[in-house]
């Protein structure tokens, strides 16, 4: 198998994987099967989900320097607009299944709620992230102002954490999971940076 064929099917692997849980959270609504409170169930997993694929976003590019192969690169972006689509997807069904579209209301949780200004933050952040991922854009901006521009995903996934760790009530080991996870990723991208700097 070429790199080409290679670096397509991992890229067709990543499709897959980021789109099989909205055939599963379908599957799951129409017969019934997320709870007493669905709407509530889909919140929690979108968001799940957005975070998740958020730090595999991060976690490409370590892969990339410990294994060479340029299929991690050439999906990375591909990964990033799924976490950002899964993000609005968790922010769309807060506003529309657990807030029934209620602007006032909206607003006050956005005031009064620390982890809702955290999530919000977030996605804010990831706005011209998303934006600025196309080549077109890339080139336009030089590579420098982009590479700077996008090292707020950093930022942005641990806001996401916090988000989920105020939230959390009992079990912490998702959340500590995630911090860990971020906190690992981080001081690579630190270390990495030193290195290449020297």
């Amino acid at each position: 198998m070429d790199r080409r064929t290679a670096i397509n099917l991992f890229r067709l692997l990543v499709l897959v994987g980021c789109s099989a849980p909205a055939l599963w959270l379908g599957w799951q609504w129409f017969y019934g099967d997320l709870g007493a409170v669905p709407g509530e169930a889909v919140v929690h997993f979108t968001g799940k989900t957005g975070l998740i694929l958020l730090l595999m976003t991060i976690a490409f590019s370590p892969a990339f320097r410990f294994t060479g192969w340029v299929g991690f690169m050439a999906a990375r972006r591909q990964i990033g607009l799924w976490a950002f689509f899964w993000l609005v997807a968790h922010m769309l069904a807060w506003m529309g299944l657990d807030q029934y579209w209620d602007w006032p209301w909206i607003r006050r949780e956005m005031v009064e709620l620390p982890y809702i200004r955290y999530g919000v933050a977030a996605l804010a952040l990831l706005v011209p992230l998303a934006v600025t991922s196309f080549a077109r854009v890339r080139k336009a901006m030089g590579w420098t102002a982009w590479h700077w521009l996008h090292r707020l995903i950093y930022v942005a996934a641990a806001l996401g954490v916090t988000h989920l760790w105020i939230l959390t009530r009992a079990d912490y080991l998702l959340p500590m999971l995630f911090a860990a996870t971020l906190a690992a990723l981080t001081l690579f991208r630190l270390i990495d940076a030193a290195i290449h700097r020297q």
